[in-house]
């Protein structure tokens, strides 16, 4: 017999530091994120952890961005360790701004390390969606992909029904990710499947196989807090 299993809470979380000085505050968030990294793996409330920086497909990370996205088994574990955790706290009130999405992923493709941490038995709410997209990029493909890809990021931020749209990654152009927020998944297959700039890169990627691996999410939104409003 199969074990039984639990429906998940998964979440976003984004904080900015603010660039004082050179160095100062991004090194500061750079070495509290690693610490983040590994009190959050050893949760047993935890089910899936990803941290990255900002770096919308550059060579050069953003030290001042941070986005986590992570599973739990509930919401009651998260707020616990939100609470009593004396690292995150501190991260919590050194940053200058701090957004909290609460996301239910409906429809998922593909593999983040071996493994799709978003199976999730939902459905699409007729509302606003978030997506998310990650491909590890193969080494002997970053110079064929970074020259095409750019374009195609800049086209989405002006695309009618975008809401928000950024350039994530867990190291500078082999493992790309992006999160973008849509009216409605209509205007986002529109995009998707008719602007010439991203079907270019969609094929070039199939034709030249750029990646190793990639995952698609799409996600209802459940909440969206920004914290400093």
């Amino acid at each position: 017999m199969e074990p039984k299993s639990y429906p998940l809470t998964y979440y976003i979380d984004r904080f900015y530091f603010k660039k004082i000085s050179f160095g100062c505050s991004n090194s500061w968030a750079a070495i509290r994120s690693i610490r983040i990294c590994l009190i959050l793996k050893i949760k047993v409330s935890l089910n899936f952890l990803e941290l990255v920086q900002k770096n919308g497909f550059s060579v050069f990370p953003d030290f001042s961005n941070y986005v986590v996205i992570s599973s739990w088994k509930n919401d009651k574990d998260r707020e616990k360790f939100l609470q009593t955790n004396k690292v995150i706290n501190s991260v919590i009130k050194k940053c200058s701004e701090r957004i909290e999405i609460k996301i239910d992923p409906y429809e998922s493709k593909g593999s983040w390390d071996k493994l799709n941490p978003f199976k999730n038995n939902s459905e699409y709410n007729n509302e606003r969606i978030l997506i998310i997209t990650r491909a590890r990029v193969k080494f002997k493909k970053i110079i064929d992909f970074f020259i095409n890809t750019s374009k195609a990021s800049n086209s989405i931020k002006h695309h009618e029904g975008a809401h928000f749209y950024k350039g994530v990654g867990e190291l500078p152009i082999i493992e790309q990710a992006t999160i973008s927020i849509w009216e409605n998944e209509e205007k986002m297959k529109f995009y998707a499947y008719n602007n010439s700039d991203h079907m270019k890169v969609i094929m070039k990627a199939r034709k030249r196989k750029w990646y190793s691996e990639e995952l698609f999410v799409r996600c209802n939104i459940i909440h969206m807090k920004n914290f400093n409003d």
